[in-house]
């Protein structure tokens, strides 16, 4: 099963390639109690360096990550240091603001063994399964 046909219920931006707000790489959305989950394809992503204003590779290192079950799905979560990485990479108001929450999270320990936790959302890159 795909994580798409699992969360399809949840689903708020279908999957697509986009290239919008810093982002250039195909990813779905889905809206569970509140919280943003976005699922993105590994291939060829790209994000917007704000410090290069230059579009540069998103690599994800796959090999570090931890496994959530999401939608009875096992998935790589990208981890703590990795998101904010990119996200400082960003600069964009929205990522400055999940920087903060990001440690805020950590400092309070609601984030245990290095995932990510946000009020606002979780980033999970995912292979093949996403479509």
């Amino acid at each position: 099963m795909s994580v798409v046909q699992a969360g399809q219920e949840f689903v708020s931006k279908a999957g697509a390639h986009r290239q919008e707000e810093g982002w250039d790489l195909t990813y779905v959305q889905f809206k569970y109690k509140g919280i943003k989950v976005e699922v993105g394809s590994a291939e060829g992503p790209r994000i917007f360096d704000a410090s290069k204003e230059t579009w540069v590779p998103l690599n994800m290192d796959f090999s570090h990550y931890v496994s959530v079950n999401v939608l009875g799905l096992e998935l790589p979560l990208m981890l703590r240091e990795d998101l904010i990485r990119y996200k400082a990479a960003l600069s964009r108001p929205v990522d400055i603001e999940d920087i903060r929450a990001i440690r805020k999270s950590a400092q309070s320990g609601q984030a245990p063994d290095d995932k990510i936790s946000t009020p606002r959302r979780f980033v999970i890159g995912d292979d093949e399964r996403y479509t």
